[in-house]
């Protein structure tokens, strides 16, 4: 359990600098355009630029999240079950997350496969490098996913070892 917390805890906070970094540049290239606009005029690679610094930063962002358990779910049902119920749910959604996960991966790699030849109008960034987020950002949560399931049932079988000691 200690190499996974410890992949867990790298691969995090490696993505968590990647994503200070990403908002920075953001900001200070979105803070350039404004200058710009009020001065000498447009920079037209800028915003684009700003959006897909932005859509980066969601996807791996939300793999933080995956990690932290800080995504939004409704704990109404847990709430009314009792623990064992609350254990075999947890695991359920922890394998739901999963095959969604798993399913933007695949129709990511898809839409990277078929935009590749298509170009970003003002950068002229092939589109692929552009989708490949949704692979990227995918496969981070389900690494973080799969690493959660398998603490979760470790709790639960650890837990059950112990009722039985």
């Amino acid at each position: 359990m200690g190499v996974l917390n410890k992949l867990s805890d790298i691969v995090n906070t490696l993505v968590e600098y990647v994503v200070a970094i990403l908002m920075g540049l953001m900001t200070i290239v979105v803070f350039v355009q404004v200058i710009f606009r009020l001065a000498a005029g447009s920079l037209p690679w800028s915003e684009e630029l700003a959006r897909y610094m932005m859509i980066y930063l969601v996807y791996l962002g939300a793999s933080v999240g995956v990690k932290y358990g800080n995504h939004i779910a409704v704990e109404f049902l847990s709430t009314m079950l009792p623990k064992k119920g609350q254990d075999i749910l947890e695991v359920l959604v922890d394998l739901l997350m999963l095959l969604c996960f798993a399913v933007i991966i695949y129709y990511g790699f898809k839409v990277v496969n078929v935009t590749m030849m298509q170009k970003s109008p003002a950068m002229q960034l092939k589109m692929g490098y552009i989708y490949f987020s949704l692979v990227l950002g995918g496969g981070l949560m389900f690494l973080q996913g799969t690493i959660d399931l398998i603490k979760t049932i470790a709790r639960i079988a650890g837990k059950e070892g112990a009722c039985e000691q």
